[in-house]
């Protein structure tokens, strides 16, 4: 899990950055890795994880990120 001081990113967490990232601003973060949707199928982010996930913690506070919520709340 990804922490930060008053957040924790769980498996199912579903995000938009509000950037894009090779045309992708929606991320999923799942089994310790982010994955991204390309034609209705999950890809693995290719590119450094952490960066990505200090994008989505928003550590600079420059971004408008929205927590879409956890895939897995609605099992």
């Amino acid at each position: 899990m990804i922490k930060k001081e008053e957040f924790e990113i769980k498996s199912g967490d579903f995000f938009d950055i509000g950037q894009t990232v090779n045309g992708v601003s929606r991320f999923i973060w799942i089994g310790d890795n982010w994955h991204y949707f390309n034609r209705s199928i999950t890809r693995i982010y290719e590119y450094d994880q952490e960066d990505l996930s200090k994008a989505v913690l928003n550590k600079d506070g420059t971004e408008e990120i929205v927590y879409l919520g956890n895939i897995f709340d609605h099992v």
